[in-house]
């Protein structure tokens, strides 16, 4: 996955950068459903890239800081500053990255140690 400024390589696609209006959308353990994941299929060139996806949209494998509900309702406006960049669509919900090469600003125990993504309702996702 290569960088530029406020685009993201992924699955071999420029992706577009994202804000998140409201943490509280987020989906930190959702659960996907096949229809979600044939629907995410259809997105992507690399069909082994919704696996990753799947593992790596599930709370347990974020940072430290973000890791659980508790620390992310003290974190919500620190959230915020995360470079989100939108990769798929699954029904009324919007898949983002967050890659670890892009969010180097963060503080320390919010960087990604590598794959990262999040779920939120898609209203809660604006172009940048």
């Amino acid at each position: 996955m290569s960088c530029t400024s406020r685009k993201f390589q992924f699955d071999g696609k420029k992706t577009q950068e994202v804000t998140v209006a409201d943490m509280g959308d987020l989906y930190s353990s959702y659960s996907f459903k096949q229809s979600d994941k044939a629907e995410l299929s259809s997105q992507l060139n690399n069909k082994e890239l919704v696996n990753q996806v799947v593992t790596y949209s599930q709370e347990q494998n974020w940072p430290d800081a973000v890791n659980t509900l508790e620390k992310r309702l003290g974190a919500r406006n620190t959230m915020l500053r995360y470079r989100f960049f939108k990769v798929g669509v699954i029904g009324n919900k919007t898949v983002v990255a967050v890659p670890a090469s892009k969010n180097r600003h963060m503080p320390y125990g919010f960087v990604p140690a590598g794959a990262m993504y999040m779920i939120f309702k898609t209203e809660a996702i604006k172009g940048k």
